[in-house]
């Protein structure tokens, strides 16, 4: 009984030592969660700036180029020989479209994100969309040979408007990054229908590969960076595909170039007795929500 007030002193330093520690531990551990939010937040606010930077960017190429040739035309038409007038309305309607373009992309991604994009999932022909868009890029005589191969009478299943934006867009990088040759072909895939939209040019390093599949990402930075595009393309056709219950992947084309390759379902997955399907809803997860009136 005599060591009784010594080993009670020991256990009361003991307890004080080990309550120190834990201070210490949580109080490290809440340093570290707010470094993590602070950095974060940093990160954030840095890729907002550089998204609205690049943005301002890419949108005030084609408006200027609409002012421009808008204000020539009230100033001059009259005295414009009617080629050159209608030259100007070409460019003026191709700036447009291209504008309208990429209002559409960057409003796509919160939509889907907040799982508020519809979907009105149809059947329709693949072939007249595949033409559409790689003639509306690549128009007959220009300087990159451009080939649709897909036939006439291919029936998919899947929201027509956005199954032209992951076509636009594949089609739009293999312009941007591609060689000259250009190849939109199509295959059955099992239950689906396969789309691959093929270049001969340099191809990615398969480093890079993730990384074009990622928000804002250009595989040039600085002043090298492409004057075209703000790093949504890939990441909104791959998120598209996605939630018309298909997929996208890239894969090297031999000897040289790139292969985006992407599904589309050929029948709707689970048939409605009335035939009678409203639309569909994409969740934050990626699942789908059918509304059926």
């Amino acid at each position: 009984m005599e060591h009784l007030p010594e080993l009670i002193g020991g256990s009361a330093l003991l307890v004080a030592v080990l309550a120190v520690l834990a201070a210490v531990r949580a109080v490290r551990a809440a340093r570290g969660r707010e470094q993590f939010a602070t950095e974060s937040a940093d990160r954030a606010r840095r890729m907002k700036n550089e998204f609205v930077s690049m943005v301002s960017h890419e949108l005030r190429t084609p408006l200027t180029s609409i002012a421009g040739f808008t204000d020539t035309l009230l100033e001059s038409w009259k005295h414009l020989p009617a080629d050159e007038v209608d030259e100007f309305l070409t460019i003026i309607n191709k700036q447009a479209v291209h504008l309208s373009e990429l209002v559409e992309d960057v409003l796509v991604i919160p939509r889907l994100e907040a799982g508020r994009l519809r979907l009105d999932m149809g059947v329709f022909d693949l072939a007249d969309i595949a033409h559409d868009v790689t003639n509306a890029i690549l128009p007959p005589g220009s300087a990159r040979d451009a080939a649709v191969a897909i036939p006439g009478g291919v029936s998919v299943y899947a929201d027509q408007r956005r199954v032209q934006q992951v076509l636009r867009n594949l089609v739009e990088n293999a312009h941007k990054y591609g060689g000259d040759q250009i190849l939109v072909e199509g295959s059955p895939y099992g239950e689906f229908y396969l789309v691959v939209v093929s270049d001969n040019g340099p191809g990615i390093p398969e480093e890079d590969v993730d990384r074009v599949f990622t928000h804002f990402e250009q595989l040039s930075k600085g002043d090298a960076r492409s004057d075209k595009g703000i790093g949504l393309g890939l990441p909104i056709a791959l998120r598209l595909a996605r939630a018309m219950a298909g997929d996208l992947w890239y894969e090297h084309r031999f000897p040289t170039g790139s292969r985006f390759c992407f599904t589309i379902r050929t029948s709707p997955p689970d048939p409605v007795a009335d035939g009678n399907e409203e639309g569909r809803v994409v969740r934050p997860d990626g699942t789908v929500e059918v509304a059926i009136r």
